[in-house]
């Protein structure tokens, strides 16, 4: 019984000195945590982050809000062009976000062709006037010299006027003069407050509808709402 123990010890014992030296091999549910590095592919890559680091919770993104447009106004609109203006913007539905003002625009210089004498003798000429495209005038219907005659625009400036009757004589038109005359006209303007960045957009689109009319910061006018 003794030799039967003996030989048991000592192979038991032999068994254990070849797992020790490899010579068994690498038993899948004894591998050592070295071992499983050595088997991990892009060893080089792994880096270790401290705990505080790895349970941080995730911030999330900061949402992106709409920038603001504080206001603005275009203007300044011709009574007979209100209509059309209104109506574009309508599409904004801005609601008590916009309104309308009165605005007196003085102009100091008139373009003009002088009387015709008589109202057949207007017409004639604004017949003539269509005939060469020249479609911004009124026949001026005043008591006075100049009724009968025709308004092709009054400026703010003697430059501008002199500028608008050298185009007018490219057109044709032999028989226009300028003279200086305060013209009072009643404009509007639009004040459009907090459009965000949908309606700027609708804005913009709009505006280019209306080239000639500008647009500026609210924080400059000075004006009575209508």
């Amino acid at each position: 019984m003794l030799r039967f123990f003996f030989w048991f010890l000592l192979v038991v014992n032999a068994v254990v000195l070849a797992f020790n030296f490899g010579l068994l091999g690498n038993w899948p549910l004894e591998t050592r945590e070295p071992e499983k590095l050595k088997q991990q592919h892009h060893v080089n890559q792994l880096r270790q982050v401290p705990a505080s680091v790895a349970l941080a919770p995730v911030a999330p993104p900061p949402e992106k809000k709409d920038e603001i447009t504080a206001c603005l106004e275009i203007g300044n609109f011709l009574q007979t062009e209100v209509p059309k203006f209104e109506a574009k913007l309508k599409d904004l539905a801005l609601g008590d976000r916009q309104s309308r003002l009165n605005v007196s625009d003085s102009a100091t210089h008139m373009v003009y062709i002088p009387s015709q004498g008589s109202k057949e003798g207007a017409d004639r000429k604004v017949s003539e006037l269509k005939r060469i495209n020249v479609t911004d005038f009124f026949v001026i219907q005043d008591q006075g010299p100049l009724r009968w005659g025709i308004s092709l625009g009054v400026f703010k400036t003697e430059e501008g006027a002199k500028q608008h009757l050298n185009a007018l004589i490219a057109k044709g038109v032999h028989t226009a003069k300028i003279m200086p005359r305060t013209v009072t006209t009643n404009k509007f303007s639009y004040q459009l407050r907090a459009l965000n960045i949908d309606e700027k957009a609708k804005f913009d689109a709009l505006k280019a509808e209306f080239p000639a009319q500008e647009v500026r910061n609210c924080q400059n006018a000075a004006y009575g709402k209508n």
